[in-house]
This record gives structure tokens, sequence and C-alpha cells, in this order.
């Protein structure tokens, strides 16, 4: 079995095991797939004689905090090759590559968690389902407007009029300008748009028989809505909305679905980006089984600012142990003894991205300051909103 990589107009060479592998795809979705974004990704694949039979798609984002991430996609293998750890050699060397890279975590939607909860991933987002108020707002109204590009006015007595718009691509910088500004101010973490990210989800939706609108009350955007009709389904992929627009009570949302799998790659460049609401000052000793550079005693602590900072500690050797003045109690207790709390890497992801508390993820190991170090852990600003729709 052969290792390889494809970018740009290369990656058309995967399409074959893409369309046996996905065959649930709509044709129009996949002509969506390979005529937008699959020369944008870098597709690690595995060959068997010059035949690709399994391969990882990452897909390049920045994050609101103008970092480059990547979603992982189209993790697939033809099933004659299966169960040889095919997926498993794609994956670490798709995180290895990712971690040179210098990015701080990675992402991804799963067909089923089991998958990948062995190279810890685990979840950080559950997604919510949004339903239109049909009282106030008929599914049907949209529907019609996705298939003829239509717009329409929403009238309620004492509220005023809005209008409902198919988004054209003279519109998209500005409705990209609307969303990062409400997601600025609303999500901790996100993937930062533009007038090309709208572009192409227009395109997407499209594929899917459904078709991107805004909203406007008097001539200000006021929402935006990514709408799909799949199989005769229709649903809102993601809802953007002001506040202004609480009161029209328009959509409602019925529950939240685990969707968004995620992991950390740099532990320190991930959790400098943190902040605190005060003091910090703990050794944490991290286990990460596969990207095992990771592992070892880091020492986080609050700045003067209310920053949060994160640096490893080398180890130390017997010898450069026994040249400090305290060389007999540095050498009797490794770094990893002298750590105040201890986490698994994907325990570490679920507490950083606000998934998960800090007494659900670290195991306290100074016992005699228990308290005082959760106390420390509870000073970290977490990402505590998160929303990441991304499904391509």
């Amino acid at each position: 079995m052969d290792k390889g990589f494809l970018a740009e107009k290369e990656v058309h060479k995967i399409r074959p095991l893409w369309e046996k592998v996905f065959a649930e795809d709509s044709k129009e979705f996949t002509e969506y797939y390979f005529a937008n974004k699959a020369e944008r990704n870098l597709v690690f694949i595995r060959t068997d004689d010059e035949k690709i039979v399994s391969m990882l798609h990452l897909t390049p984002f920045i994050t609101g905090q103008m970092e480059p991430v990547c979603y992982i996609v189209g993790v697939a293998t033809e099933e004659a090759y299966r169960r040889q750890g095919l997926m498993a050699d794609l994956l670490k060397e798709a995180l290895q590559f990712m971690w040179e890279e210098g990015q701080p975590f990675t992402f991804l939607m799963p067909a089923n968690p089991a998958y990948y909860t062995p190279f810890q991933f685990t979840y950080v987002y559950d997604k919510p389902v949004w339903k239109l108020n049909e009282a106030v707002f008929p599914m049907h109204y949209l529907e019609t407007a996705a298939k003829y590009e239509a717009e329409f006015h929403l009238v309620i007595k004492g509220k005023g009029s809005l209008q409902i718009k198919v988004a054209q691509e003279e519109q998209m910088a500005l409705l990209a300008d609307f969303a990062n500004d409400m997601l600025k101010a609303n999500a901790d973490c996100y993937m930062l748009r533009n007038a090309n990210y709208y572009k192409l989800l227009k395109k997407e939706l499209v594929a899917q028989k459904g078709n991107l609108f805004f909203v406007e009350l008097e001539g200000r955007i006021k929402g935006i809505f990514a709408y799909v009709c799949e199989k005769d389904q229709p649903a809102f992929q993601e809802v953007i909305v002001d506040a202004d627009l609480a009161d029209w009570q328009m959509v409602d949302v019925s529950e939240h679905k685990p969707m968004i799998m995620a992991r950390i790659l740099r532990i320190e460049e991930f959790l400098c980006g943190l902040s605190c609401m005060g003091s910090v000052d703990i050794l944490m000793d991290v286990i990460d089984p596969v990207l095992t550079q990771n592992s070892g005693v880091y020492h986080l602590y609050a700045t003067e600012e209310g920053g949060l900072r994160c640096k490893k500690r080398p180890q130390r050797t017997k010898k450069e142990a026994e040249n400090r003045a305290d060389a007999h109690s540095d050498y009797l207790q490794s770094n990893r003894d002298a750590a105040d709390c201890r986490v698994l890497i994907e325990d570490l992801t679920a507490f950083a991205f606000g998934y998960k508390t800090a007494e659900e993820c670290f195991n306290i190991t100074n016992e005699s300051a228990k308290e005082e170090i959760l106390e420390c852990l509870k000073q970290i600003r977490v990402l505590k909103s998160v929303f990441i729709n991304e499904i391509i």
C-alpha cells in the first residue's frame, strides 16, 4: 500500500472512490463539491497498484480569531480494503501534518463518532435544530422563493414589514459583514465569513434544493437563513438573526443535537488564545497517545492583563537535576508527579470548548490543594459559545 496526497486539479482523481463510497449524495451535491470545493482541499490517499482505495480531505478555514484550521471531511475507504488500518493511518498522518503546520485544533462532523474517539476527538458543539414558526412564517414561502429566486414581504400588524430575499452575488459582502459582526458579539468560536464564503454556500444550498436568504427590516440586514430541502425534508443548515427579530418570533429552537467533534493539536497555541477571570497558576500533565510530542507537563498561569499563558516544561535528566540546588527533590519527583492535575487531550479539548466542566475532565493529583486547583481551572474563560455549522 502506497502513501500520497493530492492537491488542486489532481484531487479529481479521487472522484470514482467518492461516488462509490458516498453513493447517497445527490448528483447535484457531488457536482457542487468537485466544481467548487475539491481543488481547495488537500487530500491524503492510500493506493494499491496506483488505484486510490482510501482518502481523507482537509478543508481550510480561518477562525474568527484569524487562526488557520482544517475541517476533516471525505474520510472513506473502499469496502474491500476496510479493517486494514488505512483510516487510522490516514488520520495519524493528517493530524501530524496539521500539528507541523501550527494549527491549534481541527474539527469534523462524524458519520459515526466511534470512528474518531480512538484518536481523541470529542464533541464540542451541539447544533440547534431551527424550526420556522409557521403561524408567523409558513415554510412554503421559503420553498417557493428558493425555487424561483423570489423575494416576499412578511407583514405583522403592529410590528411592520420584513423583506425576505434570496441572496445575490452583489449582496454577499454585506451578508459576511453582518454575520461576522453577529458572531463576534455572540460566539467564542466560529469560522470567519467573506463574500466568497457566501457565494460558495449559496451554491452548496442550491445543490441541496435550497437557497440562501436574508431578511431586511427598514432597509437593514437583520438575519440570514441557510435553507435546504433534501429528500423533500425542509430544514435549516444555519440561522443568524439580530436581536431586533426576536419580537417577530420567526424561528424557534426545538432541540440541540451533537454535531461537531474537535481535537486540540497545539496545546500551547490553543490555550494561549484563551483568557482568565482571575488568578491561575497550576501545573497540568497532558496525555496524548497519538501526537505524543504533546504529552508532558504544562505551566498555566494568568497574566496581569487577564490573558492565559501556557508553557511546556522541559523534562530534566538526572544529571540536569543534580546541578540544581533543589536536585534532591527534583530527582525524586518527576515533572509528571509534581503536576497539580492530569488530563487526557480529548478531555482538555472538551473543557477548553466549554463542553464539559473541570470536574468532569481533570484528575486532581495534588489532593491537598484540590479545591484551589479546581477554582483555578474555573477562572479560565473557555469557549462556551461555539457556532460551527460547516458540512463540507
